[in-house]
């Protein structure tokens, strides 16, 4: 993944997957992600690629003590255009 790649992102309502985006992968701030939106960008509101990734069919939700709760294999959940 670069700056630049188009990726596809689900939208939600109410919990419920509604739609899609395609949105263009950016570098900010030495980092990897999208701006969902033109408001987005304008207030610096930054999603990064790590925040796209969620539980897989495989996960497991587990408890490390003084680090607290975590879950395993997650998945993408953005396609690549």
């Amino acid at each position: 993944m670069k700056a630049g790649d188009r990726i596809r992102v689900f939208t939600h309502t109410f919990g419920h997957r509604t739609g899609t985006v395609d949105l263009v992968v950016e570098e900010f701030r030495y980092c990897l992600g999208v701006f969902a939106s033109e408001n987005d960008r304008k207030a610096g509101r930054f999603t990064p690629l790590c925040d796209l990734y969620e539980p897989g069919p495989d996960s497991k939700q587990d408890y490390i003590p003084n680090y607290g709760e975590y879950h395993t294999n997650m998945v993408q959940s953005w396609m690549d255009i």
